[in-house]
């Protein structure tokens, strides 16, 4: 495209066991973040018709595995939308270190809108942890409050609780971390969401991370503090159940 691009928006999206995991609700948030943005929305945007266009995207490249595709729309503020599917291997760590990416911070009670774009201090934080040879970065928010990390949700295993950041911290809604909660509850776990600080953090037994790049992903170090794997097998195991149905 050769006009300037001005607005633009994207859906990550899993591919596990031969199948598009959540699929529905995918369409959904990338649509709500569409009509945020006033992006048109054609005729020919179906469920049915981005389905084939990622089915036909992981089809080239010949995975059969785990992928991760990234549907990304964009518009120019007229003529027709463009819409380009990327895909890429799923993130894997053999050990899983985290720390905190305090260059830029996140204002509470605004990232969870879809017009807020994540893209840019998230990018950023990937390339801190690169630099610093940390696998994850966690972010915070002006009030030095925990959100999120930069690939996804992420829970504390804390006597007996499933404990993540609240929504007026500032966390982007995403649907890996709305079924995560829904699917915990079910199973009779108790998830609270509150406000989070480097403490609850640091007390707690174990922490792992939901979101497609990373999958369910269980944390073991942050900085001296070491968590148990082993407190994360329960939640895992309901996960795990969830994803092969």
């Amino acid at each position: 495209m050769n006009e300037k691009i001005v607005l633009s928006t994207t859906e990550s999206i899993r591919w596990e066991n031969k199948r598009h995991l959540f699929f529905e609700d995918h369409y959904r948030s990338l649509l709500a973040k569409m009509r945020m943005k006033r992006i048109p929305i054609g005729m020919q945007f179906t469920p049915e018709w981005l389905l084939a266009q990622i089915t036909d995207r992981i089809g080239q490249i010949g995975t059969t595995d785990s992928s991760v595709v990234d549907v990304q729309v964009q518009w120019t503020g007229r003529g027709d939308v463009a819409v380009q599917i990327f895909s890429e291997a799923p993130r894997f760590f053999e050990q899983t270190v985290i720390d905190l990416y305090r260059d830029y911070y996140i204002t509470p009670g605004l990232a969870q809108f879809p017009l807020t774009d994540f893209t840019a201090i998230n990018y950023l934080a990937n390339v801190y942890g690169f630099e610093n040879e940390y696998d994850v970065c966690l972010l915070m928010n002006t009030q030095k409050e925990l959100v999120q990390t930069h690939l996804g949700s992420f829970f504390c295993v804390m006597d007996q609780e499933i404990v993540t950041p609240e929504l007026n911290s500032g966390l982007l809604v995403n649907v890996w971390r709305t079924h995560a909660i829904k699917t915990f509850k079910e199973a009779g776990l108790r998830v609270v969401e509150k406000s989070m600080s480097l403490f609850d953090l640091q007390k707690a037994d174990g922490v792992f991370i939901l979101g497609p790049e990373t999958g369910f992903l269980a944390v073991d170090q942050f900085r001296k503090t070491v968590f148990e794997r082993s407190s994360c097998q329960p939640v895992w195991d309901i996960w795990n159940k969830l994803i092969q149905q």
